[in-house]
């Protein structure tokens, strides 16, 4: 059975764009070693994933002969179209331009690679590969706009190896700053109505937000960094052994003083952070430690400074829930509780299914 049109073009697009990830994956781990190859291999990516909408409409969009040959095609006896023909067909038969920006940039790693190809004839020198970075930062920063954003739906199917390479090169000092630059004019009126920037302990760049998860705890802090995604919370804690008020607690790990060194296990954390003033009076009362449903811990909840916060994801909590069916206290209201139950039980529905 001969396929329809429409399987037809999905296939080619499928094809051509695991064939631009295999070579910008390529191109991303040769630049130190093989910075020829990197550059030959990131413009062939480019070039590939740029035809990808157009082969997606029809196949002869990317033809440059004047005749085209759907069987040709097949057979891969043919002539692809330019870079410009490539840039025109986008603007007027999709209707999706490249910026100006863009187009620069995709078009500088275009003359890079000829110059490879035809006039190389030795080492490059730092200076050198540090120019290639940039270059390369700047069009995987436009790249990465064309793939995931103007065209989105498009390569829905992508989203994911297009985001592992975003977090491949946002490490990289030359992407870093090019993301940077993009996104300072932003981060200046962040700036200018009262949101707090630092230096990135990943990437180095001032654009480490922090962010009070809770009003009622200034010594609990979100960070997250605008450029490389890098994500921290962090509780200010007294060490108990030393007195320093300037220590912290993340997540999922134990408390080392970087003062006195004092160790507190991760295991014991819950117990470092409980605020909870239960008796022999009020025990029944108690509803922690509770679960947490934002990381699923078990039994990590404790009370802290009039809310309750998980000693394992440093998550705060206003308000507890009880399930209605094995008494468990957790942060996620559940309706229907007693039929459905919670996490850590199947419920009354369960009980029956059994039955």
């Amino acid at each position: 059975m001969s396929r329809t049109l429409l399987e037809g073009r999905e296939e080619d697009f499928g094809r051509l764009v695991q064939n631009g990830i295999d070579f910008l994956e390529k191109a991303i781990t040769q630049l130190e070693t093989e910075p020829k190859y990197s550059i030959i291999n990131f413009y062939t990516a480019v070039e590939l994933l740029l035809k990808a909408p157009l082969v997606l409409n029809h196949w002869s969009l990317i033809i440059a002969d004047r005749e085209p040959s759907i069987q040709k095609y097949r057979n891969g006896d043919f002539r692809s179209i330019s870079f410009e023909d490539t840039c025109s067909r986008l603007e007027n038969v999709l209707e999706k331009p490249l910026t100006a920006v863009a187009r620069l940039a995709f078009d500088g790693v275009r003359k890079h690679r000829n110059k490879m190809v035809h006039f190389y004839h030795g080492g490059l020198t730092t200076a050198e590969i540090e120019d290639i970075r940039s270059e390369q930062a700047k069009a995987w920063f436009e790249l990465n706009y064309f793939l995931t954003e103007s065209h989105k739906a498009v390569f829905a199917n992508y989203l994911r190896d297009f985001s592992w390479m975003e977090r491949m090169l946002r490490t990289k000092n030359a992407y870093a700053k090019i993301k940077f630059q993009n996104l300072e004019p932003e981060i200046c009126l962040g700036k200018k109505i009262g949101k707090v920037f630092s230096l990135c302990p990943i990437c180095k760049m001032d654009a480490y937000e922090s962010v009070k998860p809770s009003p009622h705890i200034s010594d609990l802090r979100t960070h997250r960094c605008w450029v490389c995604l890098h994500q921290e919370t962090r509780l200010r804690v007294d060490c108990p052994s030393c007195a320093d008020t300037a220590q912290y607690i993340t997540p999922a790990s134990k408390f080392d003083c970087s003062i006195c060194h004092h160790e507190i296990p991760e295991g014991e954390i819950y117990d470092f952070l409980d605020d909870s003033q239960y008796g022999p009076d009020n025990y029944f009362e108690e509803i922690t430690p509770a679960n947490c449903d934002e990381c699923q811990s078990y039994q990590s909840v404790c009370e802290f400074h009039g809310g309750y916060l998980c000693s394992s994801c440093l998550t705060f909590f206003d308000t507890l829930y009880c399930c209605n069916y094995c008494g468990e206290f957790g942060t996620e209201l559940m309706e229907d509780s007693f039929w459905s139950g919670c996490e850590h039980c199947e419920g009354n529905a369960g009980r029956h299914a059994e039955d």
